[in-house]
């Protein structure tokens, strides 16, 4: 009977770590496609120096909430994330809107991928 109550608490800690990790994952990810939607509509409306505001503040903030991700995750989807603010902030800083929405969608879909493969779907089980 000991047995199977550890087996339980097993399985419990290793359900709670799960859903943990996928709502803090889950949680970064929209924070920072929230924030490329603001630089979008900054940019997209001619507010180029705020834009380069907050796109600086989402690429320090990401590589402080990379260190937690890449723990949890696999490193080439993670960087390349963060290679893509990058460019997205350069583009910025030399006045290149239509290179810097490209960056931006590049980004936004590497969050969203990211923020799919967390989810127990059978594509990311098998």
């Amino acid at each position: 009977m000991k047995r199977i109550f550890i087996s339980l608490g097993l399985m419990a800690l290793s359900l709670g770590a799960s859903l943990f990790e996928i709502g803090y994952v889950k949680s970064k990810t929209e924070n920072c496609l929230a924030r490329i939607e603001e630089i979008d509509r900054m940019t997209g409306s001619g507010q180029t120096a705020q834009a380069l505001a907050q796109c600086r503040a989402l690429e320090s903030a990401w590589d402080g909430d990379v260190k937690g991700i890449d723990v949890l995750l696999i490193h080439d989807y993670v960087d390349s994330v963060g290679t893509g603010i990058a460019k997205m902030r350069v583009h910025l800083e030399n006045g290149n809107a239509d290179m810097y929405f490209s960056e931006s969608a590049n980004a936004k879909k590497g969050l969203a991928s990211i923020k799919g493969s967390e989810y127990p779907f059978l594509e990311n089980i098998l």
